[in-house]
């Protein structure tokens, strides 16, 4: 199969559910080569299962946790060497924890953080250099939650953690 992304690698991170597995799934229909990675393994190989149904793949490993620098650079780098560079970043994987500001632990935020943005940062930071290369792009999935206040109590470290992926992504742009 062709289409728009015939033979660009595309390296998608959360592709256990939601929008990482519609993403997997679209790329691939498209012609990527998609490499994915979750932090659960079992989710992931449904998505795995899904695209093989439809005669697509999908390359990768799980499980991945992308809040450890070391491994988002494996992952990325073993992407870039087994495909030949990367076209597409495309960094959607998060976890949040949730509750108010005056009950959240110090745990839980640092949780979040870690999970919403530092992993974002690693995975960016390890695939610059490639995409450089190739004039690739990155997609980094945020939330309405970055824009402003919201009526749902509870959501402060998730609204700043994806603030900072709106603000880091349009630095991005300037680099």
């Amino acid at each position: 199969m062709s289409g728009r992304l015939d033979g660009k690698v595309a390296l998608i991170t959360g592709t256990g559910g939601g929008q990482g597995r519609v993403a997997a799934l679209r790329f691939a229909r498209e012609g990527a080569i998609v490499v994915g990675c979750d932090c659960n393994a079992a989710a992931h190989e449904e998505t795995v299962a899904l695209l093989r149904a439809e005669g697509l793949s999908l390359y990768g490993q799980a499980p991945v946790d992308l809040g450890d620098h070391e491994q988002a650079r494996a992952w990325v780098e073993q992407a870039a060497a087994e495909h030949g560079g990367i076209d597409i970043l495309y960094n959607n994987a998060s976890a949040a924890r949730f509750g108010k500001v005056n009950e959240f632990s110090i745990e839980d935020w640092h949780y979040t953080i870690r999970n919403e943005i530092d992993l974002l940062f690693y995975t960016t930071k390890y695939a610059w250099d490639h995409l450089a290369e190739r004039r690739g792009v990155i997609i980094n999935v945020s939330s309405t939650a970055a824009w402003g206040g919201s009526k749902v109590a509870g959501i402060a470290a998730h609204a700043a953690a994806k603030g900072a992926v709106v603000s880091f992504t349009r630095q991005l742009a300037v680099e």
